[in-house]
């Protein structure tokens, strides 16, 4: 049986060797390899008058990384900027030449959270003698675009995984320093954070550090759209970023109106962030019963082997294909594709399943595919399709050697069921990739009772008895639940009182 002491030793392990753990124990920004010289490049922009034009990208990580782009230049008053996010449908992914060509004032171009890939744009941009600096993190391919690269993941850096909106913020940093400027940057990791959520990346070191910063900051906000979170959520944490802000905009971007999410970051006051979030959210209905809609679609058209599974048709919606290739890839425990035919090629999404890393995968077998590119966990790609047998056969998955602590702790006593567990477990949050919340085990324990809740009735809310007091948990997904300890996987315990996550529990007989 666990102790108090077992689980904060188990949590402290995860930690041991962290080196930064604040803000004020942040790299400095210059040690971004590069960072300074695109400062430089910037404030030369701005002294000689420059047109400056900011592109972003549709996903949330972009639409953050461009809000705070926006946020930075506005408080600098420079008139001479513009910025754009690409359509998905329209203009396809990042900077592009019929893209540059809307702008053709631009003499500064910056990327945020796009551009690594991008050859032919930096060729087009030397040609016509306009600068080009690609701010970036996703993985390079061997060759480089001829421009000025700001990318931990191509020059190095303390910590290679942070995202977009991190680099674009680092980015500003650097701004303040070069150009000797009175700018607190601490509000806009309230933006940031919502990019390291929506892009998983681990929560260690300046991730970590700047979450946790950001966590507290929503108790009190600094902007319109975050305020009027706060009031529709009572409390902002990763769990609420994870499952109901970075979908919102996410959606904005798969239904080809990522301007929408962006205009919710930048609402000037609770009224306008209020209807722009409406507009979200109607967004997002949309996208689900698209999503819906598809997902029927993909049993009649599924090849499977013992490392993936690829799901393959014509003209399904582009902007759900990732989020049917994560549910492929839970619902079948293996990597899955989903692919649909557009102009005599399949395009479409990979997910990875647990350590697998996709993006690695992919490299081993490049000569399959027509391109790719994208994460460890998540990959975007196109194929012949002559080349879908060979590649669903050829894939095999490229694991990464975990370093977390394993999820499940142990079994725990239910006289461990109380308050002083709860705030063990929320001083070492925030949890998520790198930082898993922990599982435990927990004996039979007296159910006093339980119904079903949720708009379709797909969860049912116990409560439990331990104590000597009742204890409210939820089984989700299990409408026709019944306290089997043997079979149940985990529910969620919540403290009676708060009502915040307490833990998750793993039943067994």
């Amino acid at each position: 049986m666990l102790t108090l002491q077992d689980i904060q030793d188990k949590l402290a392990q995860r930690f041991k060797d962290e080196k930064i753990s604040s803000l004020q124990a942040l790299p400095h920004p210059f040690t971004l390899p590069n960072l300074q010289e695109a400062t430089q490049q910037i404030q030369q922009a701005i002294q000689e008058q420059k047109h400056i034009l900011i592109v972003g990208d549709y996903d949330a990580d972009g639409i953050v990384s461009t809000a705070i782009m926006i946020l930075f230049f506005r408080a600098l008053n420079y008139p001479h900027c513009s910025f754009v996010i690409p359509n998905r449908f329209t203009d396809g992914y990042g900077i592009s030449i019929p893209l540059l060509e809307r702008f053709p004032q631009a003499e500064l171009i910056i990327t945020v959270d796009n551009g690594i890939t991008a050859l032919e744009s930096a060729q087009y941009c030397k040609e016509l003698q306009k600068t080009l600096i690609i701010t970036d993190h996703h993985t390079p391919k061997d060759t480089l675009p001829d421009a000025l690269i700001v990318n931990p993941k191509v020059t190095g850096f303390i910590q290679e995984e942070i995202c977009g909106a991190m680099v674009a913020w680092y980015l500003c940093a650097g701004l303040k320093v070069t150009l000797k400027l009175d700018f607190d940057l601490t509000p806009l990791l309230e933006l940031v954070s919502i990019a390291t959520i929506s892009d998983a990346m681990p929560l260690s070191n300046i991730n970590r550090a700047i979450l946790k910063k950001a966590l507290s900051l929503y108790k009190s906000p600094h902007f319109a759209f975050s305020q009027f979170l706060l009031s529709q959520y009572t409390r902002i944490d990763e769990e609420c970023i994870g499952f109901y802000i970075a979908p919102l905009l996410n959606a904005s971007g798969r239904m080809s109106q990522a301007d929408l999410g962006l205009d919710f970051l930048l609402s000037t006051n609770q009224e306008e962030a209020k209807q722009r979030f409406q507009a979200l959210q109607d967004l997002n209905a949309q996208r689900k019963a698209i999503q819906e809609e598809n997902w029927q679609k993909l049993p009649s058209s599924l090849i499977t082997t013992p490392h993936c599974i690829i799901a393959h048709g014509e003209d399904w919606h582009e902007g759900v294909l990732g989020i049917l290739a994560s549910k492929l890839s839970q619902e079948y425990q293996k990597c899955a594709f989903v692919l649909s035919l557009k102009e005599g090629i399949y395009q479409g999404s990979g997910r990875a399943f647990g350590d697998a890393n996709l993006l690695a995968s992919l490299e081993k077998i490049a000569p399959l595919l027509h391109n790719f590119g994208g994460h460890q966990g998540a990959v975007g790609l196109q194929i012949k399709p002559e080349n879908i047998q060979a590649f669903a056969q050829s894939f095999k998955p490229d694991e990464v050697q975990s370093s977390q602590e394993d999820i499940y702790f142990g079994e725990l006593p239910p006289t461990l069921l109380t308050p002083q567990l709860l705030e063990l477990l929320e001083s070492y949050a925030p949890y998520g990739v790198g930082n898993p919340r922990p599982t435990f085990s927990l004996s039979p324990t007296p159910l006093l009772s339980s119904k079903q809740i949720g708009k379709d009735k797909q969860h049912t809310l116990l409560t439990l008895q331990a104590n000597n007091r009742p204890i409210k948990a939820i089984a989700f997904f299990s409408p026709d639940f019944e306290l089997n300890f043997q079979t149940l996987r985990f529910f969620v315990i919540r403290d009676s009182f708060t009502y915040q996550p307490m833990l998750r529990i793993q039943c067994h007989s």
